[in-house]
């Protein structure tokens, strides 16, 4: 009896779900590109001083947009400044931490990859790897900026996709063991 069940276990495994498949390869595909961005970031190594004068002056730009924006519409445009220099200060934060930053997200996109494998291989202890690494995905933004400096909608959507792609995975759960 036990070798009959053996059997069938073995035949259920051997039936991955094709929508697993399909977002094991989007995930694949999404994370790869990350890692290899990463690598080539850090091997080029930190922006020089003119483009960080160029990143500083494209938030000035928006931020003078904005206010033109404001004054023609008379629209409180307050919210999005407020935005926007939160971003740059984030951005700052980046470049001043650049070695840093880098090895974090490809720490972290390292996690996921190996959490997507080893659902992809049907184990379910990578769904909870995976909800780990959404965890990690929206926490990263507070590791080199402090919590005041991090736009809420980044936040809030760094959680919608995580959630998102955790809710697409949970669709393969029956088949993970």
């Amino acid at each position: 009896m036990e070798e009959l069940n053996e059997s069938n276990e073995g035949q259920l495994m051997a039936k991955r779900p094709k929508f697993l498949l399909v977002i094991s390869i989007l995930s694949f595909v999404n994370i790869g590109v990350t890692i290899l961005t990463t690598i080539f970031g850090m091997i080029s190594g930190k922006p020089n001083a003119d483009e960080l004068e160029a990143a500083k002056l494209q938030f000035a730009s928006s931020q003078d947009q904005l206010a033109t924006l404001a004054q023609s519409e008379k629209v409180d445009m307050s919210y999005w400044s407020d935005i926007l220099t939160k971003l740059e200060i984030m951005t700052n934060n980046m470049y001043a931490n650049f070695i840093a930053y880098n090895a974090l997200i490809l720490l972290v996109s390292i996690f996921a990859l190996t959490a997507v494998y080893l659902m992809f291989t049907g184990r379910k202890i990578g769904f909870h790897l995976y909800i780990a690494y959404c965890f990690l995905y929206v926490m990263q933004s507070y590791f080199f900026t402090a919590p005041n400096d991090v736009p809420t909608f980044v936040i809030i959507l760094n959680i919608l996709y995580g959630g998102l792609w955790v809710f697409l995975y949970s669709r393969s759960l029956k088949w993970m063991k």
